[in-house]
């Protein structure tokens, strides 16, 4: 594979619709279009025109009409991946997409890899890596709040402060590197030097924990909140899914077990995208397809980060309910709802309390959709207490590795930041060498092939 190779795919999703596009790009773009297209009226002198649609139609190698379309040439470098671009905007089928495509390949191009046009506007200077990464995230957005964070990084608001504070860390390195090499020259001002690099490492330190707090709230706005449905059979957790969904989403019976496997639904709560899962019921059982569905109950929940515990309360504390409670992680977030308030109740409430001390507990009856929009300001209200806030202009991270990096970093400052501290100010060198080259992964400035092979692979063919 070589960057000059001509690239092309279907850019848009399969299916029936009103448009569908298949892009080409690289050096042999113009001409592999000018080869498969006729412009309905006679080409003008200066066909063709970059960034001027025209009208007209695809042909098959054997001269069969294919598509009446609308093609655009775009010239580079103003284009998306800053090569010669050819979008082939034409009706939306499978088959009419894929003719078009083929008809493509044959005139010279071949098929795009996925992620290749991103990377190759990554790798000809439009973007860099994490402008590139929040594209991605603007195409799988489940929240409004989403889109907004990840289209503000992708106009670099979150490049701009990596570069700003690796900026700042070289210039750092500079002064203590200069005092190690000049010694005789600085000696007097070695103390005041000192407090400066001390008081400016606290301020990267605190930007860099800054940037870090709101991560969480960040992604969880992008991929969706794992939360888990849990309770023992029969107490409503299905009923309660399909009242939070609106549908009748899973199966609802009075015969307890009816739901042995995980079923997953996503909501949007107060702005808040939830990725909802109804667990199988926690219980003792010697069948072993319980068994086995109780096990992957157990797996949901450890990896949720709320937990919504539904009791029976028309039916008294059982050891079940005990077990269900023992369940919790730390860290865990957890409302406890007591549902079927609809029946004379049963539940002591002075257990409740005492086995779920400091949690929230709502009385609902999902299967007449009581208490679900009290359950619901309860959720955004947990969320709102316990998800990382955005302190001013800090941009937002909504994505895994820059998490990672970023608290990487803030550990590496934390270290330079002890060392110039108690120690010879060269040892903080190492800690700030170290959190200049993670940063960098970030913007793409230190990234490996292997990263960039992974960050692309991500993506979709035809972007």
């Amino acid at each position: 594979m070589t960057a000059r190779e001509t690239i092309a795919a279907i850019s848009t999703p399969l299916g029936e619709g009103g448009i569908g596009i298949v892009r080409i790009s690289g050096e042999e773009a113009f001409r592999i279009g000018k080869k498969i297209f006729v412009p309905k009226k006679d080409p003008t002198r200066d066909y063709p025109r970059s960034h001027y649609l025209y009208y007209g139609h695809i042909y098959s190698e054997q001269g069969e009409l294919i598509d009446e379309v609308l093609l655009t040439f775009m010239r580079a470098p103003r284009t998306y991946t800053r090569e010669d671009t050819v979008e082939i905007n034409c009706h939306s089928g499978i088959f009419t997409l894929r003719l078009i495509l083929k008809r493509v390949l044959e005139a010279g191009a071949r098929m795009a890899r996925p992620g290749e046009f991103t990377r190759r506007a990554f790798l000809n200077g439009r973007i860099d890596l994490s402008q590139a990464e929040s594209i991605l995230k603007i195409i799988r957005a489940r929240s409004d709040e989403a889109v907004k964070i990840a289209a503000s990084n992708m106009q670099g608001r979150l490049s701009q402060e990596i570069r700003e504070i690796r900026e700042s860390i070289l210039n750092l390195l500079a002064r203590i590197e200069a005092q190690l090499d000049f010694p005789e020259e600085l000696e007097e001002e070695e103390t005041a030097l000192g407090r400066e690099i001390e008081n400016e490492l606290g301020r990267i330190k605190e930007l860099l924990e800054n940037m870090a707090r709101g991560a969480e709230r960040g992604r969880a706005m992008q991929e969706g909140l794992v939360s888990a449905i849990v309770g023992k059979p029969n107490a409503g957790k299905s009923s309660l899914l399909n009242a939070l969904l609106r549908e009748q989403r899973a199966i609802v019976h009075e015969v307890p077990g009816t739901t042995r496997d995980l079923l997953e639904g996503y909501l949007n709560i107060r702005g808040y995208p939830l990725c909802l899962i109804d667990t199988a019921g926690i219980h003792q059982t010697d069948d072993p397809v319980e068994q086995a569905g109780i096990a992957r109950a157990k797996g949901a929940i450890a990896d949720a980060r709320l937990l919504i515990i539904v009791l029976d309360g028309s039916t008294a504390w059982s050891t079940d309910d005990e077990a269900i409670a023992s369940l919790i992680q730390p860290g865990q977030l957890v409302v406890v709802v007591i549902n079927k308030k609809d029946l004379v109740q049963k539940i002591s409430m002075d257990e409740v309390t005492r086995r779920f001390p400091g949690y929230p507990v709502v009385r609902t009856s999902a299967i007449n959709n009581q208490g679900i929009e009290q359950l619901e300001e309860i959720i955004e209200k947990i969320l709102d207490q316990n998800l990382g806030t955005i302190a001013g202009e800090t941009p937002v991270m909504v994505n895994l590795r820059h998490a990672r990096i970023v608290q990487e970093a803030c550990e590496q400052i934390g270290e330079a930041l002890q060392a110039a501290v108690t120690q010879p100010l060269e040892l903080a060198t190492i800690g700030l060498r170290e959190a200049w080259v993670k940063l960098g992964e970030i913007t793409g400035e230190t990234a490996s092939d292997e990263l960039l092979e992974r960050v692309f692979s991500e993506f979709c063919i035809g972007k």
